[in-house]
């Protein structure tokens, strides 16, 4: 039988593969596949605002797929300021989003210049000044009359340009401060803007120059007083030290102690701003001999003179060659001197064998007082713009993708860059984009030392967060001008509100409704669960696309990231349309999705934010915390029951538990339309502060009803005090005011009598009150009578 069996099966076997076999060919073809349309044409290519076309350009990088970018980092010789943060914070914006969403490899470069004349005029005049103070034992009249006479040169150079304040100021400073009235001090900034700054200079030094002679004819000699003095007269001390004796400052170590201290500061300021460290460093003072061999070069290439131990550029030359262009980024400029003295530095612009007055230095001859290197020109240092020059070359090679920089260095900085480059490779086009960060101002003025407005990054963190700052940035322009104003970081708070709480209640979404196990979905009348998706998840959902787009046109559009803001924040304020009704009616899976969308955004964008900080760390002892809060809660309301206690007791027990103990270990409850409340895990900090912030709400408000309540019994009262006339009593006054009345005057009268009716009768209840209570008659006697009523 079995072997009958086996001999059936193989027959059917047979007979259904013959049978398929028959089959025409086409029933066993796939049908036709259809490619979709291609329109990844149409969307938005990446484009930056390119300030060598002053125009947003296609990005198209050397080598697909990586960048080569160097950026000017700072010369180091003070605090990093605001200026600073605006160029290096949206200089890491855009790098953030060229990595992290268009998918480049970035070659970062940046250079710390740590030899410039700025550098060595600070480091001497500080040299100087702490020599003089530890030098300093005790305060004579020796120690007052030097600091007088500096006073008189600071004043004599730094007054100037204001006609006749030199002689005023040194004739009677009294009465020059005086008559230095915020008109005049106006006036006075109009024809030089550091006028404010060497005022408040010499007004200092002065107050301590009066403080100095008093402590002296009272016998105080001590190296406080002393110190005292010279202290206030830093800034002024400082010129005229440097002019006595700046010449004499040799040692090495002086002018490489300054930059490196900075270059450290700088560098924390930037951590503390989540600013990403460069790839490459590059310092000034390590590349002093590629610096000689390329300025060699161009010397070879017959763009460059020397003349009396200096190295010139030919800007003549270059501009003439039929391949070459000086002063791409802003040839409007190229005349002007005032700029291109600047550029020289306060040193080189004494240096002498300038063929044409816009060529630049590329090698400095050293005088006594500066730093040198030996060169076959002669002992010197490098020039500025040379500098960045050679440390870009060496990394970045004969042309690199992006440079980038704040735009106050275009010309003669930026401009000098690329020609000298160009003229040691002797190319046409040594930076593919160039980049600038827009200006900063300070509530809508420049931001400078002699405003009084100047502010350190340091200064600002001690107000504002790093995060609300980045936020604050991009909600600007990277290349348009940033005004740095109170009400522009208010908004960026409130956005930073905006975002922070919508991730906590996503989270916090999250949990109860996993906690019920539901995952978002709904429970039919049958008791079966069924997954959510209609109407308002579809619209979500396109809605949430389309943002998505968005964001991806306005990054394409040169790294408009105020334009993507905007998106995200539509976002935000859509989705808590869409949870506003409660947990019961979400798909958990569209929010996340959002959700964490965003916070991938925000983290390319360099905030840090969303990620629940409170939920890390000891997990155990955290619970431990929360059940013994829940412990002493539920001993409290137990202990109310079997007291019996008012309802209100129960009320105020649960407050408590949420405003006090819970806040303190950063579990936030929100109550919800539904009578159920939402549990969020934050930091203790976080809670507490909102409470804070409701509780001063609530008491406002419950402050300004009490001042209006008062202000309706005070109107009340007095109105009541009306009425103690009785209305025969008004009647006969008036009619004694007037014996003979018109017919009107008699109407007009019928009407104050009936008024005066109402408001006796209602003074004779009042006094029925009082006399019944032995009340007297105050405005806490007519509250009672109205409470009583």
């Amino acid at each position: 039988m079995r072997l009958v069996s086996i001999a059936l099966s193989f027959t059917r076997s047979v007979r259904s593969y013959t049978t398929m076999s028959a089959s025409p060919p086409s029933s066993r073809m796939q049908p036709k596949w259809h490619k979709p349309k291609d329109i990844s044409s149409e969307r938005p290519v990446l484009k930056l605002y390119n300030s060598l076309t002053k125009s947003k350009t296609e990005f198209v990088p050397k080598r697909p797929g990586h960048i080569g970018w160097y950026n000017c980092g700072p010369t180091v010789y003070d605090a990093a300021h605001m200026g600073h943060a605006r160029t290096y914070l949206s200089m890491d914006i855009i790098r953030r989003v060229l990595e992290s969403y268009f998918g480049y490899k970035v070659n970062f470069v940046q250079n710390i210049t740590d030899i410039d004349d700025k550098i060595i005029l600070r480091a001497r005049q500080q040299y100087l000044f702490n020599e003089l103070k530890r030098s300093t034992t005790q305060l004579d009249q020796s120690l007052i009359q030097q600091v007088e006479s500096s006073w008189n040169d600071y004043a004599a150079s730094k007054l100037a340009k204001v006609e006749g304040a030199v002689s005023a100021a040194t004739a009677d400073w009294a009465s020059f401060e005086q008559k230095m009235t915020a008109e005049e001090m106006a006036k006075a900034i109009l024809l030089d803007e550091k006028f404010k700054m060497n005022f408040s200079a010499l007004q200092a030094s002065r107050k301590a120059l009066d403080a100095a002679k008093t402590a002296l004819t009272q016998g105080k000699t001590d190296k406080q007083s002393a110190d005292a003095l010279l202290d206030a007269s830093q800034d002024i001390l400082a010129t005229s030290l440097d002019k006595a004796k700046g010449l004499q400052v040799e040692r090495p170590e002086i002018f490489r102690d300054l930059p490196a201290y900075w270059e450290d500061m700088y560098f924390k300021d930037m951590k503390e701003l989540n600013v990403l460290p460069p790839s490459v460093k590059t310092r000034v003072s390590e590349f002093v001999p590629e610096i000689i061999q390329y300025v060699q070069k161009i010397i070879d290439n017959g763009y460059a003179y020397a003349a009396s131990g200096s190295v010139y550029f030919d800007t003549a030359r270059f501009d003439a060659q039929e391949n070459h262009d000086y002063a791409k980024l802003a040839p409007w400029s190229k005349g002007d001197m005032a700029l291109i003295e600047d550029g020289e530095g306060s040193l080189g612009a004494k240096l002498e064998g300038k063929r044409n007055p816009s060529d630049f230095a590329l090698w400095k001859a050293s005088k006594p007082g500066e730093p040198v290197w030996e060169s076959p020109w002669g002992k010197g240092r490098p020039g500025w713009h040379i500098e960045c020059s050679v440390m870009a070359s060496a990394v970045l090679g004969s042309n690199m993708d992006i440079h980038s920089g704040g735009i106050d260095l275009a010309f003669p900085h930026h401009d000098n860059e690329l020609a000298q480059s160009e003229a040691y490779y002797d190319c046409h086009q040594w930076v593919n984009y160039f980049l600038h960060a827009g200006h900063l101002h300070v509530e809508g003025q420049k931001m400078s030392k002699s405003l009084k407005n100047f502010i350190t990054i340091q200064e600002a963190l001690k107000t504002y967060s790093a995060r609300q700052l980045r936020l604050f940035f991009l909600t600007h322009q990277w290349h348009t001008k940033m005004d740095f104003k109170h009400t522009g970081m208010q908004e960026a708070i409130q956005m930073e509100t905006t975002i922070k709480n919508f991730f906590d209640n996503v989270t916090a979404l999250g949990n109860r409704i996993r906690s019920d196990g539901s995952r978002g979905s709904i429970k039919l009348e049958n008791g079966d669960i069924t997954h959510r998706w209609r109407e308002a998840e579809d619209e979500l959902s396109r809605y949430f696309q389309d943002r998505v787009d968005g964001v991806h046109a306005a990054l394409c559009d040169s790294i408009n990231t105020p334009a993507a803001m905007d998106e995200i924040v539509a976002l935000i304020s859509q989705t808590n349309k869409y949870m506003a009704p409660g947990a019961s009616v979400v798909n958990l899976e569209l929010l996340e999705d959002i959700s964490s969308w965003i916070q991938r955004t925000m983290e390319m964008f360099g905030v840090d934010i969303g990620k629940n900080a409170a939920a890390s760390g000891d997990n155990g002892e955290f619970l431990m915390q929360c059940l013994r809060e829940l412990s002493s809660f539920r001993d409290k309301v137990r202990q109310a029951a079997l007291d019996k206690k008012d309802f209100k007791e129960y009320l105020r027990l649960c407050d408590e538990l949420r405003d006090v103990q819970l806040a303190e270990l950063g579990v936030a409850l929100d109550d919800q339309k539904d009578g159920t409340a939402l549990v969020k895990l934050l930091t203790p900090e976080e809670v507490k502060k909102a409470r804070d912030e409701k509780m001063a709400a609530q008491a406002a408000k419950a402050a300004k009803a009490a001042a209006a309540k008062q202000q309706r019994l005070q109107k009340g009262w007095e109105r009541l005090q009306k009425g103690k006339q009785s209305p025969e009593e008004l009647e006969q006054e008036r009619k004694k005011e007037n014996a003979e009345m018109s017919k009107n005057a008699l109407k007009k009268l019928a009407k104050e009598l009936d008024l005066q009716k109402t408001l006796h009768n209602d003074y004779v209840k009042y006094k029925s009150f009082l006399d019944s209570t032995g009340s007297e008659d105050n405005l806490a006697s007519y509250e009672s009578y109205l409470d009583q009523a």
